[in-house]
């Protein structure tokens, strides 16, 4: 099973340094031009996916389209970005004028779990698991499996095919590309090291160099 997870394009909330969440925002001129080149870069190689999943946020779901306008694009709820909090469609400068202490407090710790209403780490993890578990089990050996998301929760979703609890710091930027080659008939679950799979691409935009 092949099985890519893909980073949205850029967003006008990308565009303007605000933390996006559950918040809508569609494509940046920018970003429409990234998800052509995604578009573009699958045409020359030929790939043909067998089945496309999207966040239903406009950002992600917009890329999914443009990337692949003749396909059937699904929606998986799941899929959505780490909801922020009070953080949630605001830019840093907004923050710090609106939640001073909160914002110190951040500063120093870089920690999301002080962000009162954002989603834990644990319910991440749970729509990760259930996420991985359907493209993998639900799926044949064969299938060609494209997946459009959000930096935050792809995060969870990498930790998740690799069977480990860390969850990496790995810089997700807009469109960057994650292939794995997976062995789905012998798939053991999340948090097994003896899961057979290869990585194939990390973290790539060699097609935004074209």
């Amino acid at each position: 099973m092949k099985l890519i997870i893909i980073r949205h394009a850029q967003s006008i909330g990308n565009l303007e340094g605000r933390w996006q969440g559950h918040k809508e925002f569609s494509l940046s001129e920018k970003g429409i031009q990234q998800a052509k080149k995604l578009h573009d870069s699958f045409v020359t190689n030929n790939f043909c996916p067998d089945y496309i999943y999207s966040s239903p946020l406009s950002r992600t779901l917009l890329t999914a389209e443009i990337s692949f306008p003749d396909n059937r694009i699904i929606k998986i709820p799941d899929l959505i970005e780490r909801d922020i909090g009070v953080f949630s469609g605001k830019t840093s400068s907004e923050i710090k004028e609106q939640f001073p202490e909160l914002a110190e407090q951040f500063s120093k710790h870089q920690d999301l779990s002080l962000i009162p209403e954002t989603e834990n780490q644990y319910d991440l993890r749970k729509r990760a698991n259930n996420v991985i578990n359907f493209l993998i089990k639900g799926h044949n050996q064969s299938d060609n499996i494209v997946v459009f998301s959000h930096g935050g929760i792809m995060r969870y979703l990498i930790a998740v095919i690799l069977g480990t609890n860390r969850i990496w710091k790995v810089k997700i930027s807009n469109t960057s590309i994650f292939e794995f080659e997976i062995d789905s008939d012998n798939w053991m679950g999340s948090n097994n090291f003896s899961n057979n799979f290869e990585i194939i691409r990390f973290s790539d935009l060699k097609h935004l160099d074209v």
